[in-house]
């Protein structure tokens, strides 16, 4: 799968998971890895080379300064790794253009 459309369903499948989890079956959990897994899926752009997408980069670090004095800051971190490290594995094991 293409690494920019991989980060883009990642980030919407942790905006799903944020809505299910606050609406049909509250967790606090729940709540901390869909926003892990959105944010971390938007951090970073995907074109010739990844590049940072500031705001949401400073979103992160933010929601994740307040998971670890307020919430669950292990379900964060793990969604975030999840949204930043698969589109960017996507990215180094695509193949080169020839």
């Amino acid at each position: 799968m293409e690494p920019n459309r991989l980060s883009k369903v990642l980030s919407l499948l942790g905006i799903a998971l944020y809505a299910y989890f606050l609406w049909f079956r509250p967790s606090q959990e729940g709540i901390a890895l869909g926003l892990g897994l959105a944010l971390g899926g938007a951090a970073f752009g995907y074109g010739e080379k990844p590049f940072p997408v500031p705001f949401f980069l400073g979103l992160f670090a933010l929601l994740g300064l307040l998971q670890v004095f307020y919430g669950h800051p292990l379900l964060f971190l793990l969604g975030g790794l999840v949204g930043m490290g698969a589109p960017y594995l996507a990215y180094r094991l695509r193949k080169p253009a020839k």
